[in-house]
């Protein structure tokens, strides 16, 4: 061989090395290759992640008040069944002039004080005060049923930001380990290239791989910090070493008891059942409004006869029972209660609209469930399948068996497989929390014993709303409640769940 065909093919093979060399010394590969790190010692539970959202959430804390709102909306309708106190007093100047034929002839100005009081209670309502005081309470009950569809939502959201931190962590891993194979197999690309055994196109096949590897790992990465920002939103905090997913509670034995569970624990439910309530309230607060008002008013009032000064006043005092009748309003209130019937059949529609979405929530959670559950063990038996065939795929290239596209193929397919694999695993958890969610049965205590729920009931508001007479209007004021409506005929679901089987638990799940 000519001497400077010989050169040329060492400058060509040392061109090579050193752009391997280069690849190699790049500032990102030692951030990219880097081993994940080792969890700090102030690793956090799922269970702890549970308790400081449940405890601490502003959404949530949002929720509790708008309950705490509610009661005391409940406790302004009791109080319209009590007597209404008023006190009114002035301290008055007054200038008077009285002129006759150009002659002044009464002269008088002073400061006078006066003070009035006056009492009005209502005895007789037809109904109109009962009916707000119904709607009130439903409207309280709707509220403690959407905090705790806010607290059950919340309590998923954790689950879904703690598992997806913990497989874009994966993920992650998975992304730097590929890269760290593509980066040996380029070396041992580049030996066999100066052996003459690899060609100028392994070379660039490998780099293509490696530049292609380095972006899947920045992306991984980026995903993995928009989970983080996730999770912090939900707790306040970034996570900081996140131990592994605990067991979820155990499911029902089968689609029809997991329905029967969220008929009867679904705050969504629950909420719709007491927006039904309010709007047969409306009704009664319709028609009460169209009906006669009985109450009794009761004046005390002390005043001054003169301008001039409070030496001469006059002390009075008048109670009165009035009745006042609604005779006509050009339509208007017969309008009201016709609307209050149409809202309140809307509502009864709207029931069962939501009760069907419950039971389709439950359903596709239970089926997207145990599609993953029989998915999973197919996604490991995948990875197993690319390993070994990677693992035989490499000692056929010794052997000059298969090119190196070859390999790279096989790795990106081991790389795809462990991808789904992570991705699988996290959905799974995911979908158990979800179908417990939907049941109503996603609770900070099943992951945290010991963290005190949050009592509505414990609110002190004032509890003597309408005393000394309203217990007993309201009493009799509850008997003239009409809040019947003929609702409109409801087209019921078909509840019946066939082809709904549940997949074994994974193995190690």
């Amino acid at each position: 061989m000519p001497a400077h065909e010989i050169r040329l093919m060492k400058n060509s093979a040392n061109m090579h090395m050193t752009m391997a060399a280069k690849i190699q010394t790049l500032p990102w590969l030692p951030l990219l290759l880097c081993s994940a790190m080792p969890a700090p010692v102030s690793a956090e539970t799922l269970g702890e992640a549970m308790a400081i959202a449940y405890q601490h959430n502003p959404g949530v804390e949002a929720s509790r008040a708008s309950t705490r709102a509610a009661e005391e909306r409940m406790r302004q309708a009791k109080a319209q069944f009590g007597p209404t106190l008023t006190a009114d007093a002035s301290y008055r100047y007054a200038w008077r002039r009285v002129t006759q034929s150009n002659v002044t002839v009464l002269r008088q100005d002073g400061f006078t004080p006066q003070l009035s009081l006056s009492l009005d209670q209502p005895l007789f309502t037809f109904g109109r005060l009962s009916a707000q005081r119904n709607i009130a309470q439903a409207g309280y009950g709707a509220s403690v049923a959407d905090m705790h569809s806010s607290e059950q939502d919340l309590m998923a959201n954790v689950v879904i930001a703690y598992a997806a931190v913990l497989r874009d962590e994966k993920l992650v891993g998975i992304a730097r380990e590929n890269l760290s194979q593509l980066t040996e197999t380029l070396d041992q690309i580049n030996a066999r290239y100066t052996a003459r055994y690899a060609t100028e196109t392994d070379l660039q096949q490998t780099r293509n791989r490696i530049f292609s590897g380095q972006a899947q790992l920045e992306l991984a990465q980026g995903n993995l910090q928009a989970s983080r920002n996730t999770y912090r939103n939900i707790l306040g905090h970034y996570p900081d070493g996140l131990l592994p997913l605990p067991q979820l509670p155990p499911l029902p034995r089968s689609i029809e008891e997991a329905q029967a569970m969220g008929a009867a624990s679904s705050p969504v439910l629950a909420s719709a059942r007491f927006d039904l309530a309010a709007a047969q309230g409306r009704i009664a607060q319709a028609r009460g409004n169209a009906r006669p008002y009985v109450g009794v008013q009761g004046s005390v009032a002390r005043s001054s006869l003169t301008i001039e000064n409070d030496n001469t006043r006059e002390l009075s005092a008048q109670v009165q029972v009035g009745l006042t009748v609604p005779l006509y309003s050009g339509g208007l209130l017969s309008a009201r209660i016709r609307e209050a019937k149409q809202l309140a059949d809307a509502a009864t529609q709207q029931l069962e609209q939501t009760s069907r979405g419950v039971r389709e929530n439950i359903a596709s959670y239970w089926d997207q469930l145990s599609a993953a559950r029989r998915a999973l063990p197919a996604y490991t038996r995948a990875v197993t399948a690319a390993q070994s065939a990677l693992d035989g795929a490499q000692q056929q290239q010794l052997a000059g068996q298969v090119t190196s596209l070859d390999v790279l193929d096989t790795a990106r397919d081991l790389l795809t497989s462990r991808q789904a694999r992570a991705q699988a695993e996290a959905q799974l958890y995911v979908q158990h929390a979800l179908l417990l969610g939907a049941m109503g049965q996603l609770r900070a205590d099943s992951f945290a014993p010991g963290t005190p729920p949050f009592d509505p009931n414990a609110y002190n508001s004032v509890p003597f709303a309408g005393l000394p007479t309203g217990p007993l209007v309201e009493i009799i004021d509850s008997v003239a409640v009409d809040d019947n409506f003929k609702a409109s005929a409801v087209q019921v679901e078909n509840d019946a769940e066939p082809d709904h089987v549940m997949a074994p638990e994974p193995e190690g799940q």
